[in-house]
Order: C-alpha cells, then structure tokens, then sequence
C-alpha cells in the first residue's frame, strides 16, 4: 500500500472513534476500550522487539539516547506538570481545552507518521508493524479529540472534522 493509503487508514481509524462519542455508542466504546490495551500492548512489543534492536545496532551511543529520551519524558511528566494524577477525575473543560488537544494531538500524529516512515526505511515488515501499532491507537484518540471538543461545547460535527485533522 502507498504512503498515502496509509495515511487514509489511519484517518478512518480516527474517525471510527469520533464516530463512537457523537453517536453515542456504547458497544463501539467498550470495543475502543479493548482495542487501547490491545495497541498499547503491541506497541510496545513492537518497540522492544523490533525497533530497540535496530536502534541500539547503529552504535555505542544510542543507548544513551534512549534512556535520555525515557528520562526526558519521566522528568516532564513527574517534576514539570503542575498536576499529574493517575485514576479518574473530572474537570471543567473550556472551548479552549479542545483546540489545544486538537494542536498537540496534531503534533503527535507528525511523529506517528515520523515513525512509520522510519520503519520504512528499515525494513518493510518493521513499517507495517508500525502502522498497525499506530492505527490501534488511532481509534481511542479518534474518541479522545472528539469527547474534549463536544465537552467543550462544540458540535458533534466540528468533533468529528477534528478528527479528521488528525
């Protein structure tokens, strides 16, 4: 398949999760819910098995980088967010929270396709791992942009061409 029916794919997946929240479909959620551990599970797989070995292959350094990148993360989430909390809370959610999700999600999803295309570029068999990893978690973030949008009092239908963005 092309780069781009890929990245088509992977918009569908995006917009089978909005569609969920603005339909309100409660059986479609609960598959979603599935399909969040499942990707995050292969994902992580997919990085440990396949990408880690190639990384640490190039050279002595890259280890370095790697646990740099895994510190870098850690340090920002436990030591430079104001709040960071784990279980279920609620909070008020402005117009303002869903453009700002929408820009860093829009941010994550360059570095998703950073990904895929680095897979490429290794092997064949690596990209498409990659894309399927991606597109798992392309269905709960379909749900996530689209549930902070109409919490934030936009319609159903900029919900869902949020996800289309992305």
């Amino acid at each position: 398949m092309t780069p781009l029916g890929l990245a088509v794919v992977a918009a569908l997946g995006n917009l089978a999760g909005a569609l969920a929240v603005v339909r309100s479909l409660r059986r479609e959620l609960r598959l979603i819910d599935a399909c969040l551990a499942f990707g995050a599970g292969f994902m992580l797989s997919v990085v440990v098995l396949g990408v880690l070995p190639e990384v640490l292959g190039g050279g002595s350094e890259a280890g370095l980088f790697v646990l740099a990148g895994y510190m870098a993360v850690h340090f920002a989430q436990h030591v430079l967010t104001p709040h960071f909390h784990f279980g279920e809370e609620t909070h008020s959610v402005s117009a303002s929270t869903g453009m700002s999700a929408l820009l860093g999600l829009t941010l994550h999803t360059f570095f998703d396709g950073v990904a895929i295309a680095s897979g490429f570029l290794v092997s064949e068999q690596l990209g498409v791992l990659l894309f399927l990893a991606v597109l798992l978690h392309k269905l709960p973030e379909g749900v996530t942009i689209a549930s902070v949008m109409v919490a934030g009092g936009q319609s159903r239908s900029r919900a869902v061409a949020a996800a289309a963005v992305l």
